[in-house]
């Protein structure tokens, strides 16, 4: 893990995990950073040392942090967290037993959205580990990237099956989807949706 200030290509400091990084995330601030390996790992800025790393038993596929920086969620081939950034000890977890692709938070960290191979969008609110609702593409497609805009007002999905799906946070039913005609691999969202 690398972090760079934005003036410079020589790294303010590096940590070396026990496994590949496959995912990282910054607070909007710049003050907390998590990246995702053999574990979950948090670091201060000021620091190449981890605040604390919790170990999932699996690869951590995807990470990302509320705007503050209170929150952390991580997923990895079986379940979902949500972390406090002053505890290693998740808040909860959720079983999803399938390979989550995509995470992500709205800025007050009230909201996540994650999608899974198994063709499904979720969305949490932070506070309960039980899904406000979710949805499975019509084939059952993976979902490849999730996003939230700033408020949780609305998600937006990516999928295998060609299509951007659009949610209103409110409804697991979509307020619209196109087909592209190939696979979309990345989705975002402006702020206010």
């Amino acid at each position: 893990v690398y972090l760079f200030n934005k003036d410079s290509n020589t790294p303010l400091w590096s940590h070396t995990t026990g496994d590949d990084v496959l995912t990282v995330a910054i607070s909007a601030d710049g003050e907390y950073i998590v990246a995702g390996s053999d574990k979950v790992y948090l670091f201060d800025r000021d620091s190449s040392t981890p605040l604390w790393n919790y170990t999932t038993g699996n690869t951590v596929l995807s990470v990302a942090i509320s705007a503050d920086g209170e929150y952390i969620a991580a997923s990895s081939s079986e379940n979902v967290y949500l972390f406090d950034k002053d505890n290693s000890t998740p808040l909860w977890s959720y079983l999803i037993e399938t390979d989550s692709t995509s995470i992500s938070f709205s800025a007050d960290g009230e909201y996540i959205a994650f999608g899974t191979w198994a063709g499904k969008v979720y969305l949490f609110d932070k506070d309960t580990n039980d899904p406000l609702w979710s949805y499975v593409t019509e084939t059952e497609a993976r979902v490849l990237s999730v996003a939230i805009s700033a408020d949780g007002e609305y998600i937006a999905a990516g999928s295998f099956d060609d299509k951007v799906y659009l949610f209103d946070k409110d409804s697991s039913t979509p307020l619209w989807n196109y087909e592209t005609g190939g696979i979309v691999y990345s989705v975002a969202i402006s702020a206010d949706g």
